[in-house]
């Protein structure tokens, strides 16, 4: 059975008119992005449960070219007349905006077939509250299995999502998914002694490996958060520090995402430029690949924001700069094609992110590159979450080490 039948009926009802609408009221070319929406979400905060609620609703975001001059609206029912007026503000807005020759709005290819085809879970679309409740009460007992750690709040969310992209010149791509995550925010407190605020989040695609993997995940965010209850203080020093995967994307990828991004090499603030495509740019030790096909993390799709479809790709490889992430825009200015990296939703124009940035780990495992960091004179810093700033630019960055270990002789102290 197709997932979400009504709903995708009055998705592709609504895109079919707005896109007739829009070339009537003068415009040469138009896209729709559209999306349904339904969650429901078990709050807690501070030890006991907050609040249950649940939503649904549409959205539809109408792009339109006129020549070389872009409009933008969108709103949030299907209403005829509610339609007629996006689209006609759309074209107006479009003769008000300046030309940008790399403007356009294309036909886009075939989704591959290796694209990840089973996003939905019907059983997760039709969960009952009570099942979701029970999902929430494993977390909440495995919180409070030790009574140090203290829930500051959390949730537990079961959504389904259905998403339309269409166009005046023949694409049409429609693509379902549900989802449960779960989140919780805590702290170990002994007496005196308190740790800082930490968080963790983990989603699941099939209703039926959700029990187990809330009991593990809680568990291990718990005895992590309390292992911090160890403290000591952390000496000044010069030399190694070593990061979690964690603090490496909040320090280094979000860098790397800036200078990847086509728009930023258009507008030249990017620090590479495509005269250095295929040479070293970075440690060879350094591969960074953009993954959209995975299904157990957020950014899983089989097409973009303009409907442009994904594929696996390549960043840097072994220190080497491979590719830009660009949509149409970006490709249209470098001469290039998309790489299906226009991002955004009903309610935006498009933009250039990464899906689901991964970075291929080294040949030591995390026991191996600890102990090889260790030096017999001094200890060292162990970095699990960063709070502070980061300069893209510079590539400077400042900030506290939230969770931070000090480890000395090759082993953790505290």
């Amino acid at each position: 059975m197709k997932p979400l039948k009504k709903e995708q009926k009055i998705l592709e009802g609504a895109g079919e008119k707005l896109l007739s609408l829009a070339l009537r009221a003068g415009a040469d070319k138009a896209e729709v992005c559209a999306g349904f929406r339904q969650k429901s979400s078990i709050g807690l905060e501070k030890q006991d449960y907050h609040m249950a609620s649940a939503d649904e609703g549409f959205a539809f975001g109408l792009r339109v070219l006129v020549g070389k001059k872009q409009g933008f609206t969108c709103c949030n029912i299907a209403d005829t007349d509610e339609l007629k007026e996006i689209a006609t503000r759309a074209v107006e807005i479009a003769n008000f905006s300046p030309e940008n020759p790399h403007l356009d709005i294309g036909a886009s290819g075939n989704v591959p077939g290796e694209a990840p085809s089973e996003l939905f879970d019907e059983q997760l679309n039709h969960l009952s509250l009570q099942t979701q409740k029970d999902w929430t009460e494993i977390m909440v007992k495995q919180a409070k299995k030790d009574s140090r750690f203290k829930i500051n709040e959390g949730s537990v969310e079961v959504s389904s999502h259905l998403s339309l992209v269409m166009n005046s010149v023949g694409t049409h791509k429609v693509e379902a998914e549900s989802l449960a995550s779960w989140t919780l925010m805590g702290m170990g407190v002994d007496g005196d002694t308190i740790t800082s605020f930490d968080y963790f989040q983990e989603i699941a695609r099939k209703s039926e490996s959700v029990p187990n993997r809330i009991h593990n995940s809680t568990s291990k965010f718990v005895n992590e958060v309390l292992a911090n209850l160890q403290q000591g203080p952390a000496e000044p020093y010069k030399g190694i520090a070593v990061f979690s995967p964690r603090a490496v994307q909040e320090i280094l990828l979000s860098n790397f995402v800036y200078h990847l991004n086509g728009r930023n090499l258009v507008e030249g603030t990017a620090k590479w430029k495509t005269s250095e495509l295929e040479t070293k740019v970075v440690s060879d030790k350094i591969t960074i690949v953009d993954n959209p096909w995975l299904p157990e993390r957020y950014g899983c799709s089989a097409f973009d924001r303009e409907g442009t479809p994904t594929h696996p790709l390549t960043l840097i490889d072994g220190g080497q700069l491979k590719n830009w992430l660009m949509d149409t825009y970006s490709a249209n200015a470098l001469k290039g094609e998309s790489t299906g990296h226009a991002a955004g939703s009903a309610s935006s124009l498009p933009s250039v992110s990464p899906h689901s940035l991964t970075m291929l780990g080294g040949s030591l495992t995390k026991e191996e590159l600890l102990k090889s960091a260790h030096s017999p004179s001094r200890g060292f810093l162990v970095v699990h979450r960063f709070s502070g700033s980061v300069d893209p630019v510079s590539g400077d960055f400042s900030g506290v080490a939230k969770g931070g270990e000090w480890w000395s002789g090759g082993a953790r102290s505290h």
